[in-house]
C-alpha cells in the first residue's frame, strides 16, 4: 500500500505572495530529491469555458451559475454559482485523492467562505496536514496586484477582509517585507519538525 502524501496549505489574499512562496518551497524540496506538487485555486477556475466567466468587459452568458467579478469602489470579488462551487468542491477532494495517491502537494488557496474551510478539513481529514496562513500588509499587496498586470485590480484589498476569518493555522508566514526564498526556508524548518506529527 502506498503511503500517502503530506499536504501543505497556503491560504492568503490575492498577490499576497503564497505563489512565489509555493515555487521557492518546491525548489528547496527537490535540490534534496523530496518531490512536492503546487497546486492552486486558479488551476481550476480557469479551466470554466469562457461562457461561464465574467470579469469586467468579459461577459460570458452563463456566469451566474460559474465565476463572476463584482466591483465596489476599488474593492472587487468574485461570486461564485453553483457549477462553480461543485468545481471548487472538485478541486478540494482531488488534492486529497492526489496526496492518498502518494504525492506531496502544496495548495495555493484564497478562502473566503466558512464553508471552504469546512470543505478542505472534511476532504483532507486523515492525511498529514499542515495550514499556513499567509499575511501581507494590504497596501502591499494591492501595489503589488498593479505592478503584477495579471490579475483584477480589488481582489486582494476585498480578500483582505475575510481571507483569515475561519482558518486555524499551524503557522503564519507574512510577506511584507521578507522575501519568499526566507519563507520558504521557514516552512521547510517548520515542516521538518513537525515531521509525521502533522493533521
Amino acid at each position: 500500500m502506498v503511503e500517502a502524501g503530506k499536504v501543505v496549505v497556503l491560504n492568503g489574499t490575492s498577490s499576497a505572495g503564497k505563489t512565489s512562496i509555493a515555487r521557492e518551497f518546491q525548489e528547496l524540496r527537490a535540490a534534496r530529491r523530496d518531490c512536492w506538487i503546487v497546486f492552486g485555486i486558479d488551476d481550476f477556475i480557469a479551466k470554466l469555458p469562457g461562457q461561464w466567466i465574467q470579469v469586467d468587459a468579459w461577459q460570458g452568458p452563463f456566469a451566474e451559475d460559474g465565476v463572476r467579478l463584482d466591483r465596489d469602489g476599488d474593492s472587487a470579488r468574485f461570486r461564485i454559482g453553483e457549477l462553480g462551487r461543485r468545481l471548487l468542491s472538485g478541486y478540494r477532494r482531488s488534492i486529497a485523492e492526489i496526496a492518498r495517491s502518494g504525492l506531496n502537494v502544496v495548495v495555493d488557496d484564497v478562502m473566503i467562505e466558512h464553508h471552504e474551510w469546512g470543505e478542505w478539513r472534511a476532504a483532507l481529514a486523515g492525511l498529514s496536514v499542515l495550514w499556513v496562513g499567509v499575511r501581507c500588509d494590504v497596501e502591499v499587496a494591492v501595489r503589488r496586484e498593479a505592478e503584477r498586470g495579471d490579475r483584477a485590480r480589488g481582489l486582494a484589498r476585498s480578500q483582505a477582509e475575510t481571507v483569515h476569518r475561519y482558518p486555524e493555522y499551524d503557522l503564519e508566514l507574512d510577506t511584507t517585507s521578507e522575501p519568499a526564498a526566507a519563507l520558504a526556508l521557514r516552512l521547510d524548518a517548520f515542516l521538518a519538525e513537525a515531521d509525521t506529527g502533522l493533521g
